[in-house]
């Protein structure tokens, strides 16, 4: 494609330079060939002329010679014939003039003879070659500057032309194509290269206005991700509670909570908004807002579910939803509630008593997919039990979609694995070690999304 761009700029047939020496030097050629054909014949015609003139005033002096006497000026002899040539002066008044002068033997009598004739001097032919010179000259003038007239007009015009399509694109008209084409050479080339300025500013422009609009984008996403981060972690009697969130350029939705009820208990959340952008953050604000509300009111989590599922399905757009996991934290009783919302990625339990990792995940369709029967009859919510340092871990799904350098994803195992390791330490150092884990295995290929992490451990000796 770059090569075809190129070939379009490339001048084709002759350029300005080629043409103009062309079509000067064949009008010269035929205005000098013409003025050498007329100046020929006038100064032809003109020395016929002076020399029917000069001979015949010659053959009249010999019938009746005048006085002549020598000038002082050298004689000459002509090296073929042997004539000699005097300049005389004659006449009265005095006019100058030429003896030509023969010695020799005749052919029959083989006697001297000597043959003189006066000859006056020649006319000047000055005047009538210097008029049809100029006349000549005069010609090549004017055909010179028709010419260069009319090469100057072609070339002109399309730069005006030109000009004036460069004035409609100052204005902001992207879209007008020049109206040179066809006068061939550099001409042409400028206008091809000028509408090709003019695609790629249209370009250019449609790429600014879509990064204006990315950063319009960035901007509210970035509130709106500020906006749905926690304002605080709250404090637990007994058990040791912690989160962190690691941003990423693609930026989404999801979000993690703490929900206090008034009776002491704990709520931790964690969800997964489908989509990206600035639809799926405005939809992640909006889950987060119902599901604040609804569980913050101390309830059976399946109708406070059921309610949040009911209000989220007129939000949303069909295909869009939210997916969540639950857990309710009760510290006197040391158990805790789960509840799953269609959410990819298991509750993770680190039991300190045989250092096992095992899985909670309670049956569940995700929000605002159904409005209301198949939602409530498939959500279930189950209990377990916290011994002394047990540990619980919700994470949203962005960290099992997180490729390495070979373009290959941590997934599932590898990503229990981790968290599995570093579950018997304190939670900031739990959750500084698996931040430092996911950086390191995407390396410079960055996250895909988001990352949630919320955990929480219960205290004491296992």
């Amino acid at each position: 494609m770059a090569r075809q761009r190129d070939a379009d700029l490339r001048l084709k047939g002759f350029g300005l330079r080629t043409r103009f020496l062309i079509t000067m030097t064949a009008s010269l050629a035929v205005v000098m060939a013409l003025g050498g054909f007329l100046l020929y014949g006038a100064a032809t015609r003109i020395a016929e002329t002076i020399q029917t003139n000069t001979i015949s005033r010659a053959v009249r002096m010999l019938a009746d010679p005048p006085e002549w006497k020598r000038d002082e000026r050298p004689a000459t002899e002509h090296r073929t014939t042997g004539v000699q040539v005097f300049p005389v002066r004659y006449g009265v008044p005095p006019a100058d003039g030429s003896v030509y002068r023969y010695r020799g033997v005749h052919p029959d009598t083989s006697e001297d003879v000597e043959v003189r004739l006066l000859v006056p001097e020649s006319e000047k032919v000055g005047k009538d070659l210097l008029g049809t010179i100029a006349a000549i000259v005069a010609s090549i003038i004017l055909v010179g500057a028709v010419v260069s007239w009319w090469v100057a007009n072609q070339i002109s015009r399309p730069i005006l032309h030109i000009i004036e399509d460069v004035r409609q694109i100052a204005k902001g008209d992207l879209n007008h194509k020049t109206r040179a084409h066809g006068a061939g050479g550099e001409v042409e080339l400028l206008a091809r290269s000028i509408d090709r300025m003019t695609r790629e500013l249209d370009g250019a422009q449609e790429a600014q206005v879509e990064l204006s609009i990315r950063e319009r984008e960035l901007d509210l996403a970035s509130g709106v991700r500020e906006a749905l981060l926690p304002l605080a972690t709250p404090v637990l009697e007994g058990y040791d509670l912690g989160a962190a969130q690691l941003g990423s350029e693609d930026f989404g939705g999801d979000f993690h909570e703490f929900v206090e009820l008034e009776d002491g208990r704990v709520g931790l959340l964690v969800c997964d908004v489908s989509g990206q952008g600035v639809p799926a953050a405005l939809i992640g604000a909006t889950a987060r807002a119902y599901l604040a509300s609804e569980l913050g009111r101390g309830d059976g989590l399946t109708e406070a579910f059921s309610r949040v599922n009911r209000r989220l399905v007129q939000d949303v757009r069909r295909g869009m939803f939210v997916t969540a996991l639950y857990v309710l934290i009760d510290s006197r009783r040391h158990r805790a509630s789960v509840a799953c919302a269609g959410h990819k990625v298991p509750l993770l339990r680190y039991c300190a008593a045989d250092k096992k990792m095992r899985l909670c995940h309670p049956e569940g369709i995700a929000l605002g997919f159904d409005k209301g029967p198949v939602f409530d009859r498939r959500l279930q919510v189950e209990e377990i039990e916290l011994a002394p340092g047990d540990r619980l871990i919700l994470a949203n799904s962005a960290p099992l979609r997180i490729q390495n350098e070979q373009e290959q994803e941590l997934g599932e195992k590898a990503f229990y694995s981790r968290v599995w390791k570093r579950s018997a330490l304190d939670t900031q150092k739990f959750l500084k070690a698996l931040k430092s884990d996911l950086k390191q295995y995407a390396g410079d290929m960055g996250l895909p999304q988001d990352i949630s992490l919320v955990t929480i451990a219960r205290e004491g000796p296992a």
